[in-house]
Formats: C-alpha cells, structure tokens, sequence
C-alpha cells in the first residue's frame, strides 16, 4: 500500500461523523421544507431527501478524502439554503 492510500484510510473517524450531521442538517431542512408543501413540491423535496442520504451512504468510510469532499458540498448545499422552500415556477 502506497503512503497516499495509507493516508486516505488512516484518519480521525471523527470527519465522517462530522459529514454525516450536516447531511443530517440538510436532509432536515428538505423535510421542512416538505411539510410546508404539498403535491408536486413535496414529492420534490422528499425525493431531494433521498438522494442526499443515499449520497451520503454511497461514500466511502475508510477514505478520508470521500469524505472530506462530501462535507464540503454538504456545507455548501447547507449555506446556500434559504429558511423557507425556494417557489416553484
């Protein structure tokens, strides 16, 4: 094993919780925004949902760098939310 893949894997378990708390911030805003909604958006929100937690799912564990990437645009999804659900046209 290569010391980049070494580095990859040998990390503080710690990022990955951090990761999966802010999809969990995410998600709860689409379920807000969901709830507030009815028909068609709902459906969007909830299918919005899904996808970021099987995203999430989809990461690798063991690997750092998976992780650290998805942290990061789940914080950039999480910042560029509004509080209320944006209008559909």
């Amino acid at each position: 094993m290569g010391q980049s893949v070494e580095q990859d894997r040998l990390y503080d378990p710690m990022i990955y919780d951090i990761m999966r708390e802010t999809a969990n911030r995410v998600i709860g805003r689409y379920l807000v925004w969901q709830r507030a909604t009815t028909g068609r958006e709902a459906q969007h929100w909830q299918d919005e949902r899904i996808r970021t937690r099987l995203a999430v799912r989809a990461v690798d564990p063991d690997s750092r760098r998976a992780v650290e990437a998805k942290t990061a645009e789940l914080r950039e999804t999480l910042r560029r939310m509004p509080e209320h659900a944006p209008a559909f046209a």
